[in-house]
């Protein structure tokens, strides 16, 4: 799937994961509206679990996987864009 846009919304299944490439410039913003998450990105040695109502705003670039604890609704929005490029899934 190929998305160009600066926000994505995404259902994953419990043991999905996504793959979102590196975002060029600056960082994306993950939110959970349903479920729970587990994120870890290039270049960042600390991995991240998000909840329903949780939000991880990453200020680096680097690919971000994504993978679902359980079934889970997440938005993914890039930060201001200072030179970066649309979100590409």
């Amino acid at each position: 799937m190929r998305l160009d846009s600066s926000a994505l919304s995404l259902h994953l299944k419990r043991r999905q994961i996504v793959s979102l490439p590196d975002t060029g410039g600056a960082g994306v913003s993950v939110s959970v509206t349903r479920g729970s998450v587990w994120i870890t990105q290039d270049n960042d040695l600390n991995d991240i679990v998000l909840e329903r109502g949780q939000t991880h705003a990453s200020p680096q670039r680097g690919q971000l996987l994504i993978y679902g604890l359980e079934e889970a609704d997440v938005d993914i929005v890039e930060s201001p864009a200072d030179a970066a490029p649309a979100l590409h899934a």
